[in-house]
């Protein structure tokens, strides 16, 4: 890139990387020339990750709008200032691949069926891998990773508390409420999560 396109922004990562281009031909030129350069070396671009994406608040069409880097989704989204009001802007949210891995590894968990095991169990089973999503998904689009997390855990463990004393799912909430209460660093969620009043 230094050499043939000296000036241009970019990101890598091992073998992923995005370059950031001004102008739609300058982003189908560096296309072309890199994949005559791969070629050259005996190497091919994958074809299906590899894109041209327009990303800005005024609409385009017949062009891609969105990708995804690191387990992160590159796109316009509408957020609210202090003052209440909308705007675009692009920003990175956690991936929907990302999301759905992560759900899916707490449904694996099957915590609801672990009912000879307590609260503090789960706590030490799973708390670093709970904390390590925070810590890296956290970052941007808050609210809506958040959301996703808090309500993913939450019902497992509402799910357990009414399999484990047999009792009704608002019983279940109430006595997960004061577990919370009187232990709010339990779990990682519980104390991480700044929009877990949802």
């Amino acid at each position: 890139m230094d050499r043939t396109h000296r000036g241009v922004p970019f990101e890598r990562y091992a073998d992923d990387i995005v370059i950031h281009c001004t102008r739609m031909s300058e982003a189908v030129r560096i296309r072309e020339s890199l994949t005559q350069r791969m070629s050259e070396v005996g190497l091919t671009i994958n074809e299906e990750k590899s894109k041209i994406v327009y990303i800005d608040t005024f609409e385009r069409h017949n062009v891609a709008t969105n990708f995804t880097f690191l387990g992160y989704d590159f796109k316009v989204r509408t957020l609210k200032n202090s003052k209440g009001e909308l705007f675009r802007k692009c920003i990175p949210g956690a991936s929907m691949k990302a999301m759905r891995r992560m759900v899916d590894t707490i449904k694996h968990w099957r915590i609801h069926r672990s009912t000879t095991d307590d609260l503090r169990d789960f706590s030490r089973r799973y708390n670093a891998v709970i904390r390590g999503w925070i810590e890296y998904y956290g970052k941007f689009w808050y609210r809506n990773f958040s959301y996703r997390l808090w309500s993913a855990l939450q019902s497992r463990l509402l799910k357990w508390m009414k399999s484990k004393y047999r009792i009704s799912i608002r019983q279940a909430e109430h006595r997960l409420r004061l577990v919370r209460r009187e232990n709010p660093e339990l779990f990682a969620h519980w104390y991480l999560l700044r929009a877990s009043n949802v």
